[in-house]
Formats: structure tokens, sequence, C-alpha cells
């Protein structure tokens, strides 16, 4: 007999847990900030249990640190931390676009343009937390294209344990990305095939964000 309330439960933590790792990759969550249990479940209208297995989850991923005082930090980044992450998200990520390109049809190459759009959009608005959304929306698209979810899965886990450095870009005003079409030279690549292309069209826009960050973020 199925247990329907487990099943549900689990349902709700993964939800949970969805949420938890969006507000953490587009840096709603500061580094160093406290999470309380009690105090997510009232803002999401939930029970304590789902959101507890959820914060759990993310510890045993690395995203979030346990206290003994019934609370979860996001951890502090430390500059090292963030050089070897990167280090190997350059390998991971460029791995992706170059095997998404071979599966690249018309159609798909045309929904990574329109979300390229509204990440260009977002930039000239200056809305740098749509701006990182919608970056995520992109890049995600592009790696749920290899066709290689485990690959998709280990990006994730580690734009989730970088990504609160990104709160320190919120409450700037100025240009973060250059004002030319910061993706015309990936969706080049991928619309010619070129592999050797995407990789590197990839490597370089990784070094771009490493840059702005350590000009922003004091490790």
């Amino acid at each position: 007999m199925l247990d329907f309330e487990k099943a549900q439960r689990m349902s709700l933590t993964t939800q949970v847990e969805m949420n938890l790792k969006s507000a953490l990759i587009i840096g709603a969550l500061k580094p160093g900030a406290r999470l309380i249990t009690k105090d997510i479940a009232e803002q999401l209208g939930t029970s304590i249990t789902p959101v507890r297995e959820a914060l759990l989850r993310l510890v045993s991923s690395g995203a979030l640190q346990a206290t003994p005082a019934q609370a979860f930090l996001v951890p502090v980044v430390s500059q090292e931390r963030y050089t070897e992450i990167n280090a190997i998200r350059k390998r991971l990520e460029g791995m992706a676009a170059a095997t998404a390109l071979t599966h690249m049809t018309s159609e798909k190459l045309a929904e990574l343009q329109r979300l390229a759009d509204d990440f260009q959009h977002s930039v000239q608005r200056g809305d740098v937390e749509q701006m990182l959304q919608a970056n995520y929306l992109f890049r995600f698209r592009l790696y749920r294209y290899a066709e290689m979810p485990t690959l998709t899965a280990l990006i994730e886990q580690l734009w989730v344990q970088i990504g609160p450095c990104f709160n320190f870009l919120h409450p700037q005003s100025f240009d973060i990305f250059p004002g030319t079409f910061f993706y015309k030279d990936l969706l080049t690549s991928l619309e010619m095939k070129e592999e050797a292309t995407a990789c590197l069209a990839m490597e370089t826009i990784i070094d771009h964000d490493t840059f702005i960050l350590q000009r922003q973020y004091v490790y």
C-alpha cells in the first residue's frame, strides 16, 4: 500500500528545496546569513518538517552549514574555494555546451536566443535580480539540451555553492555586463556547431563573472 502522506511530504520537501536553491543561485541569500527553520516555514506557509528536510538536503550537498542551535548558515565563500569551483565549472560547463551543440536544432537555438534576449533586456534595465535569474534560465536551458542529467545536476550543485556571492551585486546600479550582446559568441558557435569555440566562449563567460565578483566581493 502506498504511503500517500509520505509521498506528499517528499513532494513538498522538493518544492522547498527548489525554492531555496533558486534563492541561493541568484544571490537572494547573503553569505553568513542565518536561516531559521520556523521562519522559513512561516514565510512559505508550510510545516516545519519539509523545510527542515530540504535544508538538510542542502547541507549534504555543501550548499548550507548546520549549527547546533537548530539553524542553518549560508557559507562564506573564500577566494580559494571560489577559484577552485570556477576551475571545475569551466570543464563541466564547457563540456555541457559542447555536448548540447551536437543536439542543437533551429527550434532549440531560437529558444536560447529568446532567453538571451530576456537576459539582455534585464541588463539594459539595470535589474540585477532579474538579470541573474534570466542568466540562470538561459544557461540551464542550454545545459539541459546536452541531455546529460547527471552533468547538469553537478553544475547546479556548484552554482548553488557560489550563488550567494552574487548577493554583493544586488545593490549595485552600474553596468555589470558589457553593453554588447553578452552571449553572441556562444550562440554563434552553437549555430555553427563549433565545439572548441563553444568551450572557449563558455570559459570567457565564466572568467567575466569571476572578474566582476573579485572586484565587488571582499573575501
